[in-house]
């Protein structure tokens, strides 16, 4: 029978082999990526109306991190496969417009039967945009199906600017205007202008002059409103931009002015907030949460056990499963650490990967369990036979149900790392990293610690070393005597 207890000092190797790089990374290098669910901070999710590329994306952090005073910035890039077919649009007018306006305009938009139902999205009002004081309204228009049966309708710029110019345009009243880009308030005079050409006509165009002011309301009645342009969205990308500073509405809107001047129209469909206290209360709850599921284990295995012969025995038990579940939470924060210095936009530590440790401990003192509980089986039945025998003879019968159960697991989570999306791809990882470095733990540590406990075999450390002395030293002195 092959003896596996006699090779457990080879088998706490390997695990120090793997844990120590890791252990030096957290201590030393300190790199472990905290995300702003444990410092706080603003994510953005924008979409633009044209694709943005890797080095465009690495010139929007910068310019974030620049104008927040971000102490960390990560943009991340969204797959452009769109299954719903929703296209967007942006409509550009000269000034800013009040929300009845808006309201207005989707409504007339709605009320197209060649049109589907519109979505307003979040607009940008009162910006400057290549030297004018424009806003711009986003919205999104879900597919429609053609009367004949075929495939849905795909509407151009131009058939929405005709469905919007059918009619003359509502006028606007009074707009607040807040953020530091958006701070003009437009007032429009009636000026009388000819226009020569073949037949002379004399035509009076409103036009509109600005004031700059920061955060003020227009005052007077209605203004006409004209539209300037209409942009359709040549990308499904999701630019995701998170930044551990509190953005504020002001600052979001500067930001996505500069944006919208460099790289085109753009819009923030989401945005999520997460306070400094907020912050505070997740870090500390979820070390609260790691160290409750370890004292609920402990105490769990301590009654389950309770009829191993002792309350110290059942103990052991115990203390063996949390050293084996504190081995795996080791190695993933390790690699966690490395990996985060290697790639950091890659690698951050946020709930998802602490719900993702917190499943690996589950896993693995579920394996753990399942060994203990041949162990003690077999400790009722065997008598004549030693401790370390029995636990030997209970990893064998084990250790084919563990590993057939783990392999299920790890096929699926490496399916999911290769085939899945960016936004899971590292919650798979770092499972996939906890349940291998669990498998192992429960068959080649936890039992392995719980035979040199029970044979208390650090007493015999200091022995051996100085046996080894002893015969060094006589070797050399027989040597001399020759």
């Amino acid at each position: 029978m092959f003896n596996l207890t006699a090779k457990k000092y080879l088998f706490f190797l390997i695990s120090g082999i793997i844990i120590v790089p890791g252990l030096i990374s957290l201590l030393f290098v300190g790199h472990l990526n905290l995300g702003i669910d444990f410092t706080g901070g603003s994510t953005v999710d924008l979409r633009f109306q044209n694709t943005i590329s890797r080095a465009q994306a690495d010139q929007i952090t910068a310019y974030f991190t620049s104008q927040a005073h971000s102490r960390d910035t990560n943009v991340y890039l969204s797959q452009q496969t769109n299954t719903t077919g929703v296209q967007v649009f942006w409509l550009e007018f000269d000034q800013p417009v009040d929300s009845a306006f808006q309201k207005t305009i989707l409504n007339r938009l709605n009320g197209q039967p060649s049109l589907a139902v519109a979505t307003a999205m979040n607009p940008l009002i009162g910006v400057q945009y290549q030297g004018k004081t424009v806003s711009f309204l986003p919205f999104s228009i879900a597919p429609t199906q053609s009367t004949s049966g075929g495939p849905a309708i795909q509407f151009t710029a131009a058939d929405i600017q005709k469905e919007i110019t059918a009619s003359a345009l509502p006028t606007t009243g009074p707009v607040q205007q807040t953020g530091a880009a958006a701070s003009t308030t437009p007032t429009a005079t009636a000026t009388a202008s000819k226009t020569a050409t073949a037949t002379a006509t004399a035509t009076k165009t409103p036009t509109a002059t600005a004031t700059a002011t920061a955060s003020t309301t227009t005052s007077g009645s209605s203004t006409k409103v004209q539209l300037l342009n209409v942009f359709k969205g040549s990308t499904n990308q999701i630019v995701t931009v998170q930044t551990q500073t509190f953005l504020s509405t002001a600052q979001l809107t500067s930001l996505e002015t500069h944006l919208l001047n460099t790289y085109g129209p753009v819009f923030q469909s989401q945005v999520s907030t997460v306070g400094p206290s907020i912050a505070n209360q997740t870090t500390f709850y979820a070390i609260l949460a790691v160290i409750a599921a370890s004292v609920a284990i402990m105490v769990y295995i301590g009654i389950a056990f309770s009829n191993v012969g002792s309350l110290n025995m059942s103990f052991k038990y115990g203390a063996c499963a949390i050293i084996a579940l504190l081995h795996d939470v080791l190695v993933v924060l390790g690699i966690w650490s490395i990996l985060g210095f290697l790639f950091p936009q890659d690698f951050v530590v946020d709930t998802l990967f602490v719900t993702a440790v917190l499943t690996v401990i589950g896993f693995s003192v579920h394996d753990t369990i399942v060994v203990f509980d041949r162990i003690r089986e077999n400790s009722r039945k065997s008598r004549s036979e030693s401790f370390e025998q029995i636990v030997n003879a209970s990893l064998l019968q084990t250790m084919a149900r563990s590993l057939n159960t783990s392999f299920t697991v790890v096929v699926t989570l490496s399916a999911l790392v290769l085939f899945a999306g960016g936004s899971i791809r590292s919650f798979t990882l770092a499972l996939l990293i906890g349940i291998v470095s669990g498998t192992y733990s429960s068959i080649f540590n936890a039992s392995m610690f719980l035979v040199m406990w029970e044979n208390r075999e650090w007493r015999n450390w200091g022995k051996a070393k100085s046996q080894a002395l002893t015969q060094t030293s006589r070797g050399v002195r027989v040597a001399g005597n020759k």
